[in-house]
């Protein structure tokens, strides 16, 4: 009994240290999260959530922020008649990246203000669309900045997670689906611990239980009928962001990411499954501008050899990636 109860004690011991230890290291907080329904559908922060960011085991490139009023990182509150809005995911949130150091940072000082951005991490194409849909009639933004990656193509089908937004297509016909999101009250108990924050962020615990787009519908990838529901879903988005730009009198600018990890190696773009060029061509015939990042990553690495991400630990664009980006945007933008 008491070589049990002393494997317990030491047990208990040990943890407790490693949560004084982890409270006072820069374990990445985590983002509190506002409950989603069909009249706010898309995922954000709670207004003025502070946050800590860190990456990986070793919590490097720790940055400290807060969300804006409407619960988004990385911008400030929104007003109407914006310059510029820009949508995306994790790569415009950009939580390990200082304001001034972003896209819409860079373009704010560019532009003389008037940039917000609204994103979230696991946003897609369906979620940039419901963005879209609340906001442009409501800041009426003279200039629609978003931002496509890879999996937004490939992913177009997937079911989405909670808090996300999804497209079924019915035959010829196309819907958007939300799944709403409710905070755990568990997951808000459990992640008061910095051990176990830790351990679901740092060390990417929440990526073994959360599902993964890309592969949802890689069985299927192949299939002639998907490949048809792909293009009819792609051309419902293509068609209500047309709709928006004529109402609102918003120009329309779609960044598209490019092959970083080829241009290391040597070697053209390719984005498996997602049919890059068929759909940058298909954007500019719908009259929409296009800034295809992969020939100005290009140019600058054979002319600088800098990197534009933090891979191999981390595919997001660093401060170089945001700034050319933000050049080229620039350019594109309505007066």
């Amino acid at each position: 009994m008491r070589p049990t109860l002393g494997a317990i004690l030491g047990a208990s011991l040990a943890v407790l240290s490693l949560e004084i230890f982890f409270r006072c290291a820069p374990v990445f907080s985590g983002i509190p999260l506002a409950p989603t329904s069909d009249a706010q559908p898309f995922n954000r922060a709670l207004p003025k959530a502070p946050y800590v960011y860190s990456h990986g085991w070793a919590m490097t490139n720790v940055q400290r922020g807060v969300s804006n009023q409407q619960g988004f990182s990385n911008s400030d509150d929104f007003a109407d008649h914006a310059q510029v809005l820009v949508i995306g995911d994790s790569f415009i949130e950009s939580h390990m990246l200082t304001y001034p150091q972003t896209v819409q940072g860079n373009l704010a000082r560019m532009a003389d203000g008037g940039v917000y951005a609204a994103s979230a991490s696991g946003n897609g194409l369906a979620d940039y669309l419901q963005l879209a849909r609340f906001y442009v009639p409501r800041m009426k933004p003279h200039n629609l900045v978003v931002f496509i990656k890879q999996n937004d193509l490939t992913g177009i089908l997937a079911t989405p997670d909670r808090g996300n937004n999804g497209l079924v297509v019915d035959g010829d016909q196309v819907r958007l689906v939300h799944e709403p999101y409710v905070a755990s009250r568990l997951k808000e108990l459990l992640t008061r611990s910095a051990l176990l924050r830790y351990v679901y962020y740092n060390l990417k615990a929440r990526e073994l239980v959360s599902k993964s787009a890309v592969g949802a519908l890689a069985v299927s990838a192949g299939d002639a009928r998907t490949a048809r529901a792909r293009e009819l879903a792609l051309d419902y988005c293509f068609e209500q962001l047309q709709l928006l730009s004529r109402q609102y009198a918003t120009r329309v600018v779609l960044l598209v990411d490019g092959d970083r990890k080829a241009i290391y190696a040597g070697r053209g773009a390719v984005w498996p499954g997602a049919q890059r060029e068929a759909f940058m061509a298909a954007a500019r015939q719908r009259g929409f501008a296009v800034v295809d990042m992969q020939p100005v990553f290009q140019r600058h690495w054979s002319d600088i050899h800098e990197r534009m991400d933090f891979l191999p630990e981390d595919g997001h664009w660093n401060p170089v990636a945001h700034r050319l980006a933000a050049q080229q945007v620039l350019q594109r933008l309505a007066p």
